[in-house]
């Protein structure tokens, strides 16, 4: 599968995971959620970029294989990994993925197994992305609560303090194992479980009590909660832009490609061919048509990597008035730095006005794409035509030769 085909494959299955995962909730499942999906997927992100030894394909395996790993969790707690992973599976057979690929997927599901203990490198890495909320600061306050209420409705309801010792008895026996996780994620989880030793030694016997007695130190921040960006909606700019600037890369490769292959088609012709047109006057028209259609293929793959920018000023009117977009250095490189500070500060203070301008760069980049990959075809369909045409032309100069020297 072309690179460029499989980079959007990772945006198909997180659209296919929220659907599914929304679909099938019902209020009862607070921890294995959308949420959670989103935070694994953002924390397989992390590790991988992070670990020398994964590629960008294996990243974006792990990518679907996080999006997937809980996606039945909803029907049963108990084996839901192979129900998962067969999900993943018709998903991705659907997409013509190749089965070398659907394989890893499913064993990097089918990892997640709670007592499963990883055999190589992205076996860690889907392990800690799992477990990575016991070292987030948020904890006590969420998934350990989110936790509990889940069990409780689902499956069997526990005293506070019997879930307490549970959660303590699990930081003792899950370590992580990605050299990231245990640099990054180690400290959070000590101080987690610190908080969790102080829970257990309170007086604490209903649920309403263990709720006041993580919460409430929260309370004043919650009403600014509502105004940070959803993590599904940072998780969908940052795969799309990341998608979008991937794509850039590799049509600009492919550019190059063209130019180095119709260069080097050029100076053999000049070189090799021309010198012998006074013998073999046949090779004329063969050699001229070769030499103008790398000559176009060339022109065309230039004009496709040329990069475009605007003029480059954004007046206070502009940034008052939400027109333009801050976050493209060809809307700013032209203002000064004391207006372009100040119209950051604006655009960090209003939400609307940030997502838009994120909405407004990945529409322009996929416009520049668009134009990138209709030169980069044409350029294909020129070098191509150019290769059989001059073939035709040569074929027919040799049949015309031998026949004047046959008469």
């Amino acid at each position: 599968m072309a690179d460029e085909i499989f980079t959007t494959l990772v945006n198909e299955c997180l659209l296919i995971a929220t659907n599914e995962i929304q679909a099938n909730q019902n209020g009862k499942f607070h921890f294995h959620n959308l949420e959670h999906t989103l935070n694994v997927f953002k924390a397989i992100t992390v590790i991988s970029e992070n670990t020398p030894e994964v590629s960008d394909r294996e990243m974006e395996l792990l990518q679907i294989a996080a999006l997937f790993h809980d996606i039945y969790a909803c029907r049963s707690i108990k084996e839901h990994e192979k129900d998962s992973a067969e999900f993943a599976r018709n998903i991705l057979e659907s997409k013509k993925v190749s089965e070398d690929d659907i394989v890893f997927v499913e064993r990097i599901i089918l990892s997640t197994k709670l007592n499963y203990k990883p055999t190589d490198i992205f076996e860690k890495i889907i392990k800690d992305a799992d477990i990575s909320h016991l070292g987030n600061k948020n904890y006590i306050n969420t998934p350990f609560i989110n936790l509990f209420k889940e069990i409780k409705t689902c499956y069997k309801a526990k005293h506070p303090k019997e879930w307490i010792n549970d959660c303590l008895d699990f930081f003792d026996h899950h370590p992580y194992f990605t050299p990231y996780a245990k640099e990054n994620f180690v400290v959070g989880k000590e101080k987690n479980k610190e908080k969790l030793k102080a829970l257990a030694e309170m007086e604490i016997n209903t649920e309403e009590e263990l709720i006041e007695k993580t919460t409430k130190k929260k309370k004043k921040k919650n009403k600014s909660n509502t105004d940070k960006p959803d993590k599904g909606i940072e998780t969908m700019f940052r795969v799309n832009l990341r998608n979008h600037v991937n794509l850039s890369r590799i049509a600009d490769d492919k550019a190059n490609t063209l130019i180095s292959v119709n260069a080097i088609i050029i100076s053999i012709v000049l070189s090799t061919l021309f010198p012998k047109l006074d013998n073999n006057a046949f090779l004329m028209w063969p050699a001229l048509i070769l030499v103008a259609f790398s000559i176009i293929t060339i022109i065309i793959s230039i004009v496709s990597t040329i990069p475009r920018t605007t003029h480059g000023l954004m007046t206070k009117d502009d940034i008052i008035n939400k027109r333009g977009n801050l976050t493209f250095f060809g809307n700013f490189h032209r203002m000064n730095l004391a207006d372009f500070e100040w119209g950051i500060e604006e655009l960090m203070k209003d939400r609307d006005y940030l997502y838009k301008s994120m909405s407004r760069d990945l529409y322009f980049l996929g416009i520049v794409l668009k134009k990138k990959y209709t030169f980069l075809r044409w350029g294909y369909i020129i070098f191509v035509a150019g290769l059989l045409i001059s073939c035709l032309f040569f074929v027919l100069g040799i049949m015309s030769y031998y026949k004047e020297f046959a008469g």
